[in-house]
């Protein structure tokens, strides 16, 4: 079985990637903005490790090691989890392990993705959608999962958001079902 995984610095503008198959150096990677210097790269070198145990080498240099999850470990994680909130199983798709190797995935953020009540992907629970969602779903993990916008309908808020906000403010309160109420000339009222 193949396993990789990606060492980061704090200090360093990229990251590495070290592959290994039935416990044996199979491959690594490097990632930088800027190249590195030979003194660098040489010292990366003198030090690659032929199994997994050796890893720990570079944990002594300060830098933190990271298991990456492979594709279809990440389906799989998906399709137990979609299966404990939904309670049916997932039909994986052909087009799924090419999205969701894009990402990175874990319990906690599979976990808020089905618990929470954000409009975007309530309901709507797929292997696509959490790919196309990804961004949103991470900032609503920071926020608290608390809605970025009130749950009716507020004349003063409306005033004070931006252009590119309203739309989003207008599908949240569609999604909260409420519909929205216009005079005769077409300015809206209220949302009830």
């Amino acid at each position: 079985m193949k396993t990789t995984y990606k060492l980061t610095s704090s200090r360093m503008n990229g990251h590495f990637l070290i592959s290994f198959e039935n416990d044996r150096l199979k491959a690594f990677e490097i990632n930088f903005k800027e190249d590195l210097t030979v003194a660098q790269f040489s010292y990366f070198l003198s030090r690659l490790p032929i199994n997994e145990e050796g890893l720990k080498a570079y944990e002594e240099l300060g830098l933190t090691i990271e298991r990456t999850a492979a594709t279809n470990e990440k389906i799989a994680l998906f399709c137990r989890i979609y299966e404990k909130h939904v309670g049916i199983k997932y039909k994986v798709s052909a087009s799924d392990s090419g999205k969701i190797k894009t990402i990175q995935v874990d319990e906690n953020l599979l976990g808020h993705y089905f618990r929470s009540e954000n409009f975007l992907w309530k309901g709507k629970y797929s292997i696509s959608n959490l790919v196309k969602y990804y961004n949103e779903l991470r900032a609503d993990i920071i926020q608290g999962g608390k809605p970025k916008h009130p749950d009716q309908w507020d004349a003063e808020y409306f005033r004070k958001l931006k252009t590119d906000q309203i739309s989003d403010y207008y599908r949240h309160l569609k999604s909260l079902g409420l519909k929205v109420i216009k005079d005769g000339t077409g300015r809206i009222l209220d949302w009830k």
